[in-house]
């Protein structure tokens, strides 16, 4: 009778903790991983060759300007890529507003704001409407156009062409239906050949896997950007009704079928980031790039700068702008990549998890350990092999839903059955668990003792940060006193020029470009001091050339009005360290603020430091030698410690000096030696040079 209540009960504690997995985030987060993994280990053996990239890049817009560009710019770009013949030039970008630059616009803003009449004299009528030019010039070839819905944004009459046909019963209630459209200019959109949805949301763990292959609006369906961009080649988008276990909804574009999970969501392969092809719009408007890379190609015109685009974070960990993940879309449908999430596998998963579960639960109740061992590595063996196979067709059948619950439950049954087993000694282990307590009491009031420590450091660093600050805000005001006077020249030029009838544009464009000058001058200095005293610092890669020159550039003015000349040999080569790069600036700022005193004090004639910079493969080394004098022998061993200075009371607390210690050796790992030299003090630190990845520090701007 007890045993069948204990196999009653364990039986209801299955189900129950089963419940629980079902309804956990945790689970859908942990099966993304087991489909990155299996992206990671098997990825596709094809490449992106299908498309072409034209990116809206830096170097594009220090070229041309800011975006928008004038839509003439973008209409001799759309003609330099249609008369290379690709299969369609599609774009990443909504036309939504009309060329605040087109010369009939420009008439159009005097007349309505200014109630002025002004007309453009010389200018063929043709070329007086930009937005007519670029949608002539989009009418000439293969275009697609997007769209997206936003709420913020009031909804525009939208042609939504019909592109999607229906083939039996195919269920689309689940597909995100969309309130507000914002769509292009109908002079674009009427000359458009297709047009596609942009939108890509992430996963619940920030990572991008997934498009939506179709969203509904106003009782039509709206594919992804890639896909209607091969329809428009190929043929209209296709719905078919397909097993549950291919997927929810059958698609065919031209023969090219795939399918996707009941939310038309389909599973993208990303490719790795350099086999992407892709020019600069500033290359082919200026002819450097070769027409033939082009023909044929699925050409996507996008913004790849900050600011331009969505960015989105892949499973490789790289950062991507959304036009690649249109691209991907438009490689994975012609190359047969594209992957499907049925939602019948996550179901059919648990339930047959759970099933296993309880095979090894009467296993483990019968005590026969060694077949529990065995069935359970031959279930996973069998689930991933499964999965395995079915992947190479291009499904995911969401093996986490399997194999979470199972590893999770054997551990928790694992625990349960040892505390049976050893019930009997019950006094032992209480015995233990007091010992484990009395552990972690210890260990809790080291760890309070420690954190009240680092507490006292970080109250000495900002203590130390307080005592530049007065010396900071004079650099500062010396430094805007130019500034200053110089704006307050132009100033009364511009009344001079204004009283002699001499302003014109080129004289307000030269005063402009002087004024923001010095303002954008004045700015800086600010922001160099925000940057200095910002109490949250990171830990970062930074350069650590770059760091010194900041350094150096705070202290400009007090090296300048003490009559100090700086000697600096920086590094051939960037020479990174791990840390803070705020809190380095504070070691170098403490030791060039004690060589200024010690020049001071001592009346040194023609003050002078030096700083060496040079590093190997292992270490980096800073020299910093002055002629201030040095450091007396009896006290140059005590210079490290907390509060002991050499100085006069009231000119040192002591910190400074002690902090520059303690930011070396415990939070950078590095090494701080001195030692006095021939007329002076010299200053080595030896630090860890930093062996990651400089270019995904460049490309994240960090």
């Amino acid at each position: 009778m007890k045993s069948a209540f204990l196999a009653a009960g364990s039986l209801v504690l299955t189900i129950l903790f089963y419940l629980f997995w079902w309804q956990s985030p945790l689970l859908t987060y942990l099966d993304y991983k087991f489909y990155d993994r299996l992206n990671y280990l098997f990825p596709s053996h094809h490449i992106p060759s299908s498309t072409i990239i034209v990116e809206i890049d830096d170097k594009s817009l220090k070229a041309l300007g800011q975006w928008p560009w004038p839509r003439m710019i973008t209409a001799d770009l759309v003609n330099k890529i249609g008369d290379a013949k690709p299969s369609a030039i599609v774009f990443d970008i909504v036309f939504s507003e009309q060329d605040r630059s087109s010369p009939t616009t420009l008439s159009a803003f005097y007349r309505d704001f200014f109630k002025m009449n002004v007309t453009i004299s010389g200018l063929p009528e043709p070329l007086q409407d930009n937005d007519k030019i670029l949608s002539s010039t989009m009418h000439r070839f293969n275009t697609v156009l997007p769209v997206f819905s936003d709420i913020s944004t009031q909804s525009q009459k939208c042609l939504v062409p019909s592109i999607v046909t229906k083939q039996g019963e195919v269920n689309i209630d689940n597909i995100q239906k969309l309130s507000t459209l914002v769509c292009n200019l109908p002079i674009y959109q009427n000359n458009a050949d297709s047009i596609g949805h942009i939108h890509a949301s992430a996963d619940s763990d920030g990572i991008l896997r997934r498009l939506s292959l179709l969203m509904a609006y106003q009782n039509k369906m709206i594919p992804t950007l890639g896909m209607s961009a091969v329809s428009s080649v190929e043929s209209n988008v296709h719905l078919f009704p397909i097993t549950p276990f291919m997927g929810d909804i059958g698609f065919d574009i031209g023969g090219n079928k795939f399918a996707s999970d009941e939310h038309a969501n389909a599973l993208l392969s990303f490719y790795p980031y350099e086999q992407y092809e892709r020019i600069s719009a500033y290359d082919i408007l200026s002819g450097q790039y070769d027409p033939k890379k082009i023909e044929g190609k699925f050409v996507f015109i996008g913004g790849t700068a900050f600011g331009l685009d969505t960015w989105h974070t892949i499973a490789d960990g790289t950062i991507r702008p959304g036009v690649y993940a249109h691209a991907t879309m438009v490689n994975n449908l012609l190359n047969g990549d594209l992957k499907v999430q049925p939602s019948f596998y996550q179901s059919l998963n648990i339930a047959t998890s759970l099933m296993s579960a309880i095979i090894l639960l009467i296993l483990m109740i019968r005590k026969r350990y060694l077949s529990v061992i065995f069935v359970f590595f031959s279930l996973i063996l069998t689930a991933t092999l499964i999965a395995y196979i079915i992947w190479w067709q291009n499904i995911y059948i969401s093996i986490g839903f399997y194999v979470v619950p199972l590893f999770s439950y054997l551990f928790v049954l694992s625990l349960m059955m040892f505390f049976i087993d050893y019930r009997d000694k019950k006094i032992f282990i209480e015995d233990i668990k007091r010992t484990s307590e009395q552990k972690l009491r210890l260990k809790s009031a080291l760890e309070e003792s420690e954190s009240e420590i680092e507490y006292q450091k970080m109250m000495l660093f900002q203590q130390s940060k307080l005592a530049a600050m007065g010396e900071m805000i004079d650099n500062i005001a010396h430094q805007w006193r130019q500034p200053l006077n110089m704006l307050g020249i132009i100033v009364q030029d511009v009344e001079y020029a204004y009283k002699a009838g001499k302003i014109d544009s080129f004289y307000i464009d030269t005063m402009t470009s002087e004024s923001m000058e010095q303002i954008l001058f004045m700015s800086q200095t600010i922001e160099d001091f925000r940057n200095f005293i910002k109490p949250d610092q990171k830990n970062f890669p930074f350069d650590l050339n770059q760091s010194i020159a900041e350094s150096l550039q705070l202290l400009a003015v007090m090296f300048e009005s003490n009559d100090i000349d700086i000697d600096i040999a920086y590094s051939d080569e960037p020479l990174y360290l791990f840390g803070s790069s705020s809190e380095f600036k504070q070691v170098m700022i403490n030791l060039l603020h004690n060589a200024r005193d010690a020049f001071i004090e001592k009346k040194i004639n023609k003050p002078t430091i030096k700083i060496s910079i040079f590093g190997d493969d292992t270490w980096v080394t800073v020299i910093i030698d002055d002629n201030g004098g040095g450091i007396a022998p009896d006290v140059i061993n005590r210079i490290f410690e907390p509060y002991f200075t050499t100085k006069e009371e009231g000119k040192g607390s002591g910190i400074g000096l002690y902090m520059t210690y303690s930011i070396i050796r415990t939070k950078m790992g590095g090494n701080i030696e001195v030692i006095n030299i021939e007329g002076g003090t010299s200053f080595t630190l030896t630090l860890p040079r930093w062996k990651g990845s400089y270019e995904m520090f460049d490309t994240l701007n960090i």
